[in-house]
């Protein structure tokens, strides 16, 4: 009897905190039937924008906006919000890229703002992947013949495995990524026991594996994959890392082990200030520079 209970706790405790992987404080979708989008981008600042809808891969439809540049272009940068995010996460950034020459696509992933879903909560990337994916495919309609992939934390994990799978991605510009949940849950148990004054890096180890497991089986996730095992493939398309130092979530040994793993060429930018996905807000002048240089050498090289 007491190996029962034991063993019901355990399953509890994992789905608990399986439960709080994919659906992080703050998660909420609101109901697309009365829910309306008070800042836009013309809000915000001052740019004006299209409501678009496209379909995602299972047939359900994904729902945004895109911003056109001020000249007409054929190139798009395809922005990727983080969990619990939205199509608002790169208000901040929108006129630097809108200014770079680019049109921006802003839109919200399944179970996510405005796109559908039932407030399920985050797909460890690899949903939110296949939503980038369709986000390319309804640029590449539109005639636009360069496209990049733009994401931070849960959206660059999601680029990243993206791009991955389809070689029509011209690049991606990746800030606060994690290598891979396991390590994420891990991370966050090493923390919780590193208040104790404890150490048992085994142990977490083997929690965040149950914990994606747990995950991937609430959410039917079969075909799972980890950012850190992809990102050789995408070579020799260009790829832009950015992490924070004080990045008190995704730590920085995620960016190591992906920067470890990716092709010799990937630009690998540490901002020692900057916290999770601030790296803009940080190093406003710097960031622009570095995302305009991408640019044009993605251009040069068509």
């Amino acid at each position: 009897m007491a190996l029962i209970v034991l063993l019901l706790a355990g399953f509890l405790a994992v789905w608990l905190e399986s439960r709080s992987l994919t659906s992080p404080r703050g998660y909420h979708q609101p109901d697309r039937n009365t829910f309306v989008f008070t800042q836009t981008p013309k809000t915000e600042a001052g740019l004006d924008f299209e409501d678009i809808s496209f379909p995602a891969r299972n047939g359900q439809t994904l729902r945004g906006w895109l911003v056109p540049s001020d000249q007409p272009t054929d190139l798009t940068i395809v922005t990727l919000h983080g969990a619990g995010g939205n199509r608002q996460s790169y208000f901040d950034q929108l006129p630097m890229l809108q200014g770079l020459g680019a049109d921006v696509l802003m839109f919200d992933a399944r179970e996510n703002g405005l796109s559908d879903g039932a407030g399920r909560g985050i797909g460890l990337a690899v949903r939110e992947a296949e939503d980038a994916l369709a986000a390319v495919e309804e640029m590449r309609r539109r005639g636009h013949k360069t496209v990049i992939a733009y994401g931070c934390s849960l959206g660059g994990s999601a680029a990243i495995i993206a791009a991955a799978r389809d070689s029509s991605i011209d690049g991606i510009i990746v800030e606060a990524s994690l290598s891979s949940f396991e390590d994420f849950v891990a991370d966050k148990a090493n923390r919780r026991l590193g208040k104790l004054g404890l150490t048992a890096n085994w142990a977490t180890s083997i929690w965040g594996r149950a914990v994606v497991v747990m995950s991937r089986w609430r959410m039917g996730l079969d075909d799972y994959v980890r950012p850190e095992d992809v990102i050789d493939t995408i070579a020799p398309r260009p790829i832009l890392l950015i992490h924070g130092g004080q990045d008190p979530w995704v730590v920085e040994a995620h960016a190591d082990r992906l920067v470890e793993r990716s092709h010799p060429a990937t630009d690998y930018w540490l901002i020692e200030e900057a916290d999770h996905c601030h790296g803009y807000n940080a190093r406003e002048a710097e960031y622009r520079a570095r995302m305009n240089t991408f640019i044009e050498a993605l251009k040069a090289a068509d």
